[in-house]
């Protein structure tokens, strides 16, 4: 099979770059690479190399444009794979964040009488949201020190502006409901401690990842 040279893979790189901003080096070599087998494809079949590459562009158009729902302007194909990360992370961290609430119910519920000690509950949750708040901005301040220039470091800095936004909703919840403006129900202060462990467990398991990217930055830089 005929392979191409590297004129031609430059000229793919290029193309990707300049028509859909596919700027993160990481997947955009992925891609040259996939297209590229795409178009020696073609070229076995007999065509010249214009003819397969209007035909293979043809056909990653589609997965190529941006997204238009929640990763706007980023290529769907990536788009795509950032949803089911968000999901496989949520999920991940919504499991750590159940364990722990059922930890710390069956504790309170063996040693505590919540009802003549609340201050411990309210101390716990104070505890937790304050731990919340300090990993947060230990978090901004990596991404503000370790700027990441890849694929995987754009869906970080993406899910750090949601985390913040979910956050400020769930911190200000227990005040409100102190405050009355929320009703009190039994099992409210375990859904408050369950959706603290499960920020906690994700922003966690954000800075490890955040940490990992970086070396993996510095080796496609040295490439």
């Amino acid at each position: 099979m005929k392979t191409l040279t590297q004129k031609k893979l430059q000229h793919i790189d290029e193309f990707l770059i300049e028509h859909y901003r596919l700027y993160y080096i990481d997947i955009r070599a992925e891609v040259v690479d996939h297209i590229a087998t795409d178009i020696e494809v073609e070229l076995h079949k007999g065509k010249c190399y214009e003819e397969a590459f209007v035909l293979v562009i043809a056909k990653w158009d589609a997965l190529l444009k941006p997204s238009s729902f929640f990763f706007r302007g980023i290529p769907k194909f990536i788009a795509q794979r950032w949803t089911k990360e968000r999901l496989r992370r949520g999920a991940k961290a919504s499991g750590l964040g159940a364990l722990a609430t059922v930890g710390i119910g069956s504790f309170f519920y063996r040693f505590i009488d919540l009802d003549a000690d609340i201050l411990w509950v309210l101390g716990t949750l104070l505890a937790l949201y304050i731990g919340i708040g300090i990993l947060y901005i230990c978090n901004r301040g990596l991404m503000r020190d370790i700027p990441l220039h890849t694929a995987t470091g754009t869906f970080l800095r993406v899910e750090f502006k949601q985390l913040g936004w979910v956050q400020s909703i769930f911190v200000i919840m227990p005040l409100l409901n102190q405050m009355k403006f929320i009703p009190r129900a039994d099992g409210v202060f375990a859904f408050y401690f369950f959706i603290g462990s499960v920020m906690l467990f994700y922003m966690i398991h954000w800075r490890i990842d955040y940490q990992k990217e970086q070396l993996y930055q510095v080796k496609w830089k040295s490439i």
